[in-house]
């Protein structure tokens, strides 16, 4: 079986990765103060995977919901936007906690300062 991609596919998924980036620049500046209430400075992984989870049901009912430019309430692919988000969540959450922390050891303590 051969997948043909579609270029409204391709368009409606940089729509949606351009909301997520927006969305996530958001969260960032509310995810910078609440770290600061931590002893350390930063949250676990445990916690920054909690954090994915409600990034994407937000940006799920916002895009429900309310409806955003460019993005169709009515034909949204759920499962494949669910898909995606999880294997990237995933793969970014396991990149940060192994390999990143093998190559630069250093930088977990003074507050990522290398110096």
């Amino acid at each position: 079986m051969v997948v043909k991609s579609s270029p409204t596919i391709a368009g409606r998924s940089f729509v949606t990765l351009i909301y997520l980036g927006l969305f996530g620049l958001g969260w960032d500046l509310v995810y910078h103060q609440l770290q600061r209430l931590r002893w350390d400075g930063d949250w676990n992984g445990l916690l920054q995977l909690g954090g994915a989870v409600g990034a994407a049901v937000f940006f799920v009912t916002i895009v429900k919901v309310v409806g955003l430019p460019g993005i169709d309430r009515g034909s949204f692919d759920l499962p494949g936007f669910s898909g995606f988000y999880t294997v990237f969540s995933l793969t970014s959450s396991i990149v940060t906690h192994s390999l990143l922390r093998i190559l630069s050891p250093y930088s977990r303590f003074n507050g990522g300062q290398w110096f």
